[in-house]
């Protein structure tokens, strides 16, 4: 029994002291920071559910409004968020060499080499490849097709809405974001509009839902690649590879609904060469159908999730503020009148206030939890006594930034002024980092300005969006899901507007 006893003793000592070594990380470098608990560090409202992690940033930033950097502990793990600009430029674009990668790493075979996630040297020779799918031209082309899909969107949109007194939000526009996102980049119509289908609501419950992997990860780095897991569960990776499949079936039989140089055209000559040059070396890097599901998966999530919560975003800020309603519905009339009532890339472009209305929207509802840096090798602060060591992370709150009142007085009202061209001079360049910032910024930002300014053009130029008595007063965001997503439903009402 004494022998049982030691044991006992001596293994809940190891196991505290590896829940507990790394917690004078901060203290030894006089950075400040909460006091970390074993095991779960400063994460543990994130692991219970409680507290998304976006708001967990926002409140550690808040709370040392003074300090340029907290020190935390994400679980057992040692991670800086920075609080100052200067130093946010430092990171992410003044010495991005140094801290390159996003320091989450998962099975290769499981989504973890996609743009998002790969290591920089990786993505960096991807990016090259996919960058032509984002070009001008290449949307000017294929404009008046994702126009067709926003009308196709408004037919099913006033089926469903028009004899009800309203409609929850977000689970209808899910579907356009999916529609449009599948049929911009791989060309495939996934009928999203047939609501005896289940693939959006099915997809985004297995895409959408946290699980603890990403936990398990913090206390053992690691863990993921080495046992080949994945953050995500085998049906979103089955999806993705079905995607590719079907995708490069098509392009054979020149079957994609008219998208060219979208996304799958790209996988299917990258297929076709099986290797790729490294971007600015001499070297070579294989190129395996995994990489290229992953890069369906990050394409996928980044364009139905974000855009169909930017767009539920900013239909409840229209609807709660009438007066930029009426301005953004001013605009519209103004424009699509000089172009004789159609829809164009040339009178999209010219609707500079739907643009200063997908900026404020994403300022207080950022697509991005977090940005997050793995430093290469030991980092020098600067403007601090303070060397970061190799294998830290840093991290940057898009979040806390986008409402702290230094930058944006007011933070909470809704004013797309705030991105007027002069007004945004006068701002700190990294006071806005909702698609991030440096060479691993969102490769398809101006994409997502135009699946969002598509829709609301198309929207608003027929209906006026109102609240109802169901519709709630301020947003709460919820824990379960892995973007910012609203804890509540977003009820909305549609009105046909009486245009002489």
């Amino acid at each position: 029994m004494p022998f049982t006893l030691a044991l006992l003793i001596i293994a809940c000592s190891l196991v505290y002291y590896y829940c507990t070594r790394t917690f004078n990380f901060w203290k030894d470098k006089n950075v400040k920071g909460p006091n970390p608990i074993p095991l779960f560090g400063n994460f543990i409202e994130v692991f219970l559910r409680r507290k998304h992690v976006g708001i967990l940033y926002n409140d550690l930033y808040k709370e040392y409004k003074n300090e340029k950097v907290v020190g935390l502990f994400r679980m057992i793990s040692p991670t800086l968020l920075v609080r100052d600009l200067d130093i946010v430029k430092q990171v992410l674009i003044k010495d991005f060499e140094l801290l390159p990668d996003r320091g989450l790493y998962y099975s290769k075979e499981a989504l973890g080499d996609n743009l998002f996630h790969a290591t920089y040297d990786v993505s960096k020779t991807i990016r090259k490849h996919v960058t032509s799918i984002f070009t001008s031209r290449k949307f000017r082309n294929n404009f008046d097709l994702f126009v067709d899909r926003a009308d196709k969107f408004l037919d099913y949109l006033e089926n469903k809405t028009m004899k009800k007194s309203e409609f929850e939000v977000l689970p209808i526009f899910r579907k356009y974001a999916v529609d449009s996102i599948m049929i911009a980049f791989c060309g495939l119509d996934v009928k999203a509009y047939d609501d005896d289908n289940p693939l959006c609501d099915f997809m985004d419950a297995q895409i959408q839902t946290p699980t603890y992997f990403i936990e398990m990860e913090l206390l053992f780095p690691g863990t993921l690649a080495k046992w080949n897991l994945s953050a995500f569960p085998k049906s979103v990776r089955e999806f993705c590879q079905q995607v590719v499949r079907t995708g490069i079936s098509n392009v054979a039989k020149e079957d994609s609904l008219n998208v060219k140089n979208n996304l799958i055209d790209v996988i299917a000559e990258l297929l076709k060469d099986n290797k790729v040059a490294k971007e600015g070396e001499d070297s070579f890097m294989q190129v395996t159908e995994d990489m290229l599901i992953g890069q369906v998966f990050i394409f996928y999530f980044a364009g139905y999730g974000n855009n169909s919560l930017v767009t539920t975003y900013a239909l409840y800020h229209l609807a709660q503020n009438p007066e930029v309603q009426d301005k953004l519905i001013a605009e519209i009339d103004e424009v699509l009148e000089k172009y004789d009532g159609k829809l164009t890339y040339d009178a999209f472009r010219e609707m500079k206030y739907l643009q200063m209305v997908f900026d404020e929207t994403i300022r207080m509802h950022p697509l991005t939890n977090s940005i997050t840096r793995n430093v290469r090798t030991d980092v020098k602060i600067e403007g601090m006594d303070l060397v970061i060591p190799k294998d830290t992370i840093v991290v940057v709150s898009p979040y806390a930034i986008q409402h702290d009142e230094k930058y944006y007085p007011e933070p909470e009202k809704f004013e797309p002024e705030r991105f007027s061209p002069e007004n945004v001079r006068q701002r700190h360049p990294c006071a806005m980092v909702s698609f991030g910032a440096g060479p691993r910024s969102c490769l398809g930002s101006r994409y997502a300005h135009l699946q969002f300014g598509i829709c609301m053009a198309k929207l608003l130029s027929k209906y006026r969006v109102e609240a109802t008595e169901n519709t709630v007063k301020t947003i709460d965001y919820t824990a379960m899901r892995l973007l910012l997503t609203p804890s509540d439903r977003i009820y909305l009402r549609l009105v046909r507007r009486n245009r002489q």
